[in-house]
């Protein structure tokens, strides 16, 4: 378990720095898709226990540190979906394709309401927040879920390290 979260932390961690990076000017009008959110998917999607939920958070806070944001504000916006998708693991089969897109595009949905909640609980100038009725908001959304099936290939080549297995598996 905690070679998963130390691995998959530094992934996010580096992904995170290409966002911030070699991204920084957006990859279709100016939007930056979040890849550290594909890896937290993937995490969670893939492990049995809280691993996805505990990458979440030290990859927010991560985050936190390399913006201007509030510390733990990026972890409350990746640990919803990661709760949710270890759920979703329970109900649907991983395919190639259809279900890596719909979980890249709702879960940046589910970030979206996230930092809405946040928003209304301390207020839009404190807090910066994602608006439904923006369309950079629905191209990021869009482009999570265009993105999500080559990372989730990817990552599936580094399932030794990404996974945590019981000694009985």
């Amino acid at each position: 378990m905690t070679t998963s979260i130390l691995v998959s932390t530094a992934i996010g961690s580096i992904l995170l720095f290409i966002q911030t990076t070699w991204l920084r000017n957006g990859l279709f009008w100016g939007v930056i898709p979040d890849l550290a959110l594909l890896l937290i998917l993937w995490v969670s999607y893939n492990n049995k226990g809280l691993e996805g939920c505990i990458t979440a958070f030290l990859s927010g806070i991560v985050c936190d540190l390399l913006s201007s944001a509030p510390l733990g504000y990026t972890s409350f916006l990746y640990i919803l979906p990661a709760y949710a998708v270890s759920f979703a693991r329970k109900v649907v089969d991983m395919d190639r394709f259809i279900l890596p897109v719909l979980l890249g595009f709702s879960s940046t949905l589910l970030k979206g309401v996230a930092s809405m909640i946040l928003a209304l609980i301390f207020g839009r100038e404190l807090v910066d927040s994602y608006s439904f009725g923006d369309l950079r908001f629905w191209v990021e959304a869009a482009l999570n879920g265009a993105l999500a099936a080559p990372f989730f290939f990817l990552f599936k080549k580094l399932n030794r390290l990404l996974v945590t297995r019981k000694p009985s598996e």
